[in-house]
């Protein structure tokens, strides 16, 4: 009887948990609530690097297929010396080489053949003003944009009639090349400036003229990364 009940008390203190046996669990639990943890955060980092990555080159790839669809429809009138084609290259000469004051790249106007009325139902001519600028102070690519409201057409870019409108984020650069042909027909450029009113300091190919080609490339910061990328399209212009 002495022996059965020494070995009763001795399975009932058995029955529970020592104080090492709980302290060596909670070691292995806080181990693998830490793996997970870590490997959770990692996976998560990288969607939302990969996100913010797509995120950016959505809105470039958009902004370009805008750019392509303005700079297809651009018109040109020798009869109207108002209508030009006017491309501005960064740092160039004589000053001032562009429009924007606060510009960090490449500069573009022209008057487009579009359908104002989509954005303006007060727009009486389908003739629009355009241009691309980069906003070196913020950063993006903007879009200049004016429909043609008043009882005759007005294509003066300095009236500042028109709106400007964020159309790409995370940019760093905007740079634009254009193509011509010159009497013979033979394929010329690329030019950094495109000017259709002045034979000087433009090329005579210029004169009158829009470009055949226009080469766009944006220069992107990946914020997840911080590097930069280019991003390109080339857009052909009929005459």
């Amino acid at each position: 009887m002495r022996i059965l009940s020494q070995l009763s008390r001795r399975s009932a203190r058995r029955k529970g948990l020592t104080l090492i046996e709980i302290l060596v669990v909670s070691v292995i639990f806080a181990i693998i609530a830490t793996s997970l943890f870590i490997v959770f955060k990692a996976g998560l980092e990288s969607w939302r690097r990969t996100q913010g990555h797509l995120e950016v080159y959505q809105n470039a790839r958009s902004a370009l297929d805008m750019m392509t669809r303005d700079l297809s429809a651009a018109y040109l009138n020798s009869g109207n010396a108002a209508i030009t084609f006017k491309g501005y290259h960064n740092g160039g000469t004589p000053p001032p080489w562009g429009w924007k004051a606060n510009s960090g790249g490449d500069e573009v106007y022209f008057i487009a053949a579009l359908n104002p009325t989509l954005n303006n139902a007060s727009a009486k001519f389908e003739l629009c003003q355009v241009g691309y600028w980069y906003d070196s102070n913020a950063n993006q690519l903007v879009r200049y944009y004016y429909a043609q409201v008043g009882a005759a057409p007005d294509y003066d870019f300095s009236s500042g009639n028109g709106a400007s409108s964020k159309v790409a984020f995370n940019v760093t650069g905007l740079t634009l090349q254009y193509y011509g042909v010159d009497s013979n027909g033979n394929a010329v450029g690329p030019y950094t400036t495109w000017d259709s009113t002045s034979v000087s300091p433009p090329p005579p190919v210029q004169l009158n003229m829009k470009p055949t080609k226009v080469e766009i490339t944006l220069t992107l910061r990946d914020p997840s990364t911080a590097k930069a990328q280019k991003l390109s399209a080339g857009v052909c212009i009929p005459q």
